[in-house]
């Protein structure tokens, strides 16, 4: 018996030496070779345990927060990624829950004079401002009348303190052109599955930010996105 162990622990001893003996002489392959711009990988961070335990509870805190609440508000969508904000919210399948808001900034004010009853009296209304000593006057198609147009708020009071001055009647400010800030999806009785997607969505839209908010009326919310006042021919922003 002692024999025959010596001779199978010969026989696994020669196997191995020859194993070795046929593999010393092959090439390891390198891997490196297959990595893409190796010298550019670096580690950009390292979050500690505390901070991301910290984090998943005021994610956690969030979403409770959310749950149950009649309407969430998804703002703070740059216009840049408007076309593929729209896309993750097709995605979700809302139908008339979602409710698309923009955010405006006005760029332009004007100086003007509300509509007259027809262009006739328009004509006489510019006809009398210009003895007043206002030039630069344009009827506008629905025969409002423009008496100027300005880069600023403060610009067009002056002006308009300077046309009343004259004489002139009825003139007021108000803004002419608006430019299009950020654009809030307003979500009415959003379901469990549907905070938490959005809290997943929010990560992919820097700057947005998701809470809960008193539901509008029905008809303010579903208002339709007013664009951006196209400019009449007028003069030229003072």
């Amino acid at each position: 018996m002692s024999r025959l162990l010596f001779f199978l622990l010969l026989v696994a001893v020669l196997a191995l030496g020859a194993h070795l003996w046929l593999t010393a002489g092959t090439p390891v392959a390198d891997v490196s070779a297959r990595e893409m711009n190796p010298q550019d990988v670096r580690v950009v961070s390292v979050t500690p345990p505390r901070v991301a335990a910290r984090d998943a509870e005021e994610a956690r805190r969030e979403l409770q927060g959310l749950a149950g609440a009649a309407c969430v508000e998804f703002s703070g969508i740059a216009p840049d990624d408007l076309a593929r904000a729209r896309a993750a919210f097709a995605a979700l399948a809302l139908g008339d829950r979602l409710v698309e808001r923009p955010v405006e900034d006005v760029s332009r004010y004007w100086v003007f004079a509300p509509p007259a009853r027809d262009r006739r009296a328009a004509e006489a209304a510019v006809a009398q401002m210009r003895r007043q000593g206002v030039s630069d006057l344009s009827i506008r198609p629905d025969n409002a009348i423009s008496l100027g147009v300005f880069s600023s708020e403060d610009a067009g009071r002056r002006f308009l303190a300077s046309v009343e001055a004259k004489g002139v009647k009825g003139a007021q400010l108000g803004p002419f052109a608006k430019e299009l800030r950020d654009v809030t999806m307003l979500v009415r009785e959003p379901d469990t599955e549907t905070v938490a997607r959005l809290a997943i969505m929010q990560r992919d839209f820097a700057g947005s930010r998701l809470r809960a908010v008193t539901c509008p009326a029905p008809d303010a919310s579903a208002a339709p996105p007013q664009a951006a006042a196209a400019a009449p021919a007028a003069a030229p922003a003072r």
